[in-house]
């Protein structure tokens, strides 16, 4: 197996695994000084599903480069 495709696998599915605890420090930084109370959870959502998008992303190279790799 291609040493860069396993990278790739490995760095996606540790992206999509804490995507969460992720989001949750990048709402924390992006919005200290702000008050967001009605707002932090869909906020929160949207953090944590664009870092899966990118956790998904990831994956679907390694995916393409082994398979482009496998002949």
């Amino acid at each position: 197996m291609n040493k860069q495709a396993v990278t790739y696998f490995i760095l996606g599915i540790s992206v999509i695994l804490i995507s969460t605890p992720l989001g949750y420090s990048l709402v924390k930084i992006v919005y200290r000084n702000k008050s967001l109370a009605e707002e932090y959870v869909p906020i929160l959502n949207g953090f944590i599903y664009s870092l899966m998008l990118v956790g998904i992303l990831v994956f679907s190279i390694g995916v393409i480069t082994f398979i482009k790799n496998k002949d």
